[in-house]
């Protein structure tokens, strides 16, 4: 459960940049090029989701951190409205989680199914993210 994508998710064929692709695949090398050519960082796919949200799924941290820092949206929210927090919370990755809280993510957004970080991370049971996230 832990590796599940929601439904319609770049990892399950989503339209997807090239940035996109470097963030699921943490090339920092390539994403690093594709921003010096002017790739915006928070170009998002098909179904919403920005490079920062599949850097904090897997919790490629040193890709979050340089999305970050090129001005990212931490917010931002795909079409079913998951942050990159939602991403990160949900797949265990409290160093990312961590990151995000401090580029300004906000916990209590709530997807469209009214389900915050914390409540993602209790649904899969990422005990720890959830203490946090709930301690703020």
């Amino acid at each position: 459960m832990d590796n599940e994508l929601p439904s319609g998710s770049a990892a399950q064929g989503a339209a997807e940049t090239p940035l996109h692709s470097a963030a699921w695949a943490n090339d920092l090398a390539h994403a690093e090029q594709l921003v010096r050519n002017g790739v915006s960082v928070d170009v998002q796919d098909s179904v919403g989701e920005s490079p920062l949200h599949g850097a904090s799924a897997w919790g490629h941290i040193e890709m979050v951190t340089f999305l970050i820092a090129q001005g990212a949206d931490p917010n931002l929210q795909e079409q079913t409205g998951l942050t990159p927090l939602h991403w990160a919370a949900s797949h265990g990755n409290l160093e990312t989680v961590k990151a995000l809280i401090a580029a300004g993510a906000a916990h209590k957004i709530a997807n469209s199914f009214g389900q915050t970080a914390s409540a993602l991370a209790l649904a899969h049971r990422k005990w720890e993210i959830a203490q946090f996230l709930d301690a703020l």
